[in-house]
């Protein structure tokens, strides 16, 4: 966590994932397995979780995102919080081993405090932008449909414009141009009520 004056920030060193790769199979709806892989492989990599199957298992990490498009939740009109859920939860049971030796536990909120404290806990956060659903159709938001990786934070000043810093998974032009993933800035209230957050922590089970 850092201070810069009277500002506080905090991002977490997540591998960025990009939908648009070559080798991926259904690009224009891979956003959520993309964020998926990502969150996966931060748990695998940063974390230690080293049992959870993280982009070492396959050849690459287009391979990784199209495996969990096909095998949990991927559709071609995208997906819902339900099934990035339900994926991410069969996805990262099937790996632990010895079975009961550690216990999943997801959480769905809209909340920055609460996303604050993943960050700050070094757990990066699955976001989900999505006007449709929730019948915000002409306002104007960062994205309409998009799932993206949570991985800080920044709270200018008096801490009543926090921002979410996001890994935005690529980006495919109009003109067919491909962008690599990156990093964005996102202000976070004037995008609230679109938002869905997935939030993920694996517990060692006491023996």
């Amino acid at each position: 966590m850092k201070h810069r004056g009277s500002s506080l920030s905090n991002k977490l060193p997540a591998d960025p994932y990009t939908q648009w790769e070559a080798g991926v199979s259904a690009p224009s709806s891979a956003c959520g397995p993309a964020t998926m892989a990502a969150l996966t492989e931060y748990w695998n990599t940063q974390l230690g979780m080293d049992f959870i199957r993280g982009t070492g298992h396959f050849h690459s990490k287009a391979d990784h995102i199209n495996y969990l498009y096909s095998h949990h939740g991927g559709t071609p009109l995208g997906m819902s919080t339900r099934r990035f859920v339900k994926g991410i939860t069969a996805y990262i049971n099937a790996s632990i081993s010895p079975k009961g030796k550690h216990r999943l536990s997801i959480s769905t909120f809209n909340d920055f405090n609460v996303y604050k404290a993943e960050i700050d806990a070094g757990r990066p956060v699955a976001v989900k932008f999505d006007k449709w659903f929730n019948f915000r159709w002409r306002g104007k938001f960062a994205y309409d449909y998009h799932w993206v990786l949570g991985i800080g934070y920044e709270v200018p000043d008096n801490g009543d414009r926090p921002i979410l810093i996001i890994q935005d998974n690529g980006v495919r032009y109009k003109d067919g141009r491909i962008a690599l993933c990156k990093e964005r800035r996102i202000p976070y209230f004037v995008n609230k009520d679109i938002i869905t957050m997935v939030g993920m922590n694996i517990l060692e089970t006491p023996s």
